[in-house]
């Protein structure tokens, strides 16, 4: 992982949402959907990971641009990223399940 990246709930949530589809042209408003966060909390993760050169992003094309409204600027997992959220999620997924006495959902083997 990352020195610059921290795993809180709202970073693994966006990875999440990066990771389930990975090839996907991913917006701040489609992310949201996915993840019920507020932009105000997705956008911040998203430079963050652009810094760390795990996301490329280019803005919407002006020939899909609906009129009246500002341009989405449009983030990809590269395949660089990709490996690193995938390691990044793993090791906080076994970092919980080590926590003594973590409530576990129905179903989930301790």
């Amino acid at each position: 992982m990352s020195r610059g990246l921290r795993l809180t709930g709202t970073t693994q949530q966006v990875l999440g949402a990066l990771v389930a589809h990975p090839t996907r042209h991913h917006h701040g408003t489609q992310i949201r959907a996915d993840t019920g966060l507020s932009v105000g909390r997705i956008y911040p993760v998203l430079a963050l990971l652009q810094a760390l050169q795990w996301l490329d992003s280019d803005w919407e094309p002006p020939s899909e641009h609906v009129q009246g409204w500002s341009r989405r600027r449009y983030y990809r997992l590269n395949p660089q990223g990709l490996a690193q959220i995938r390691g990044a999620l793993a090791s906080a997924g076994a970092a919980r399940s080590m926590v003594p006495g973590r409530l576990r959902p129905a179903g989930e083997i301790p």
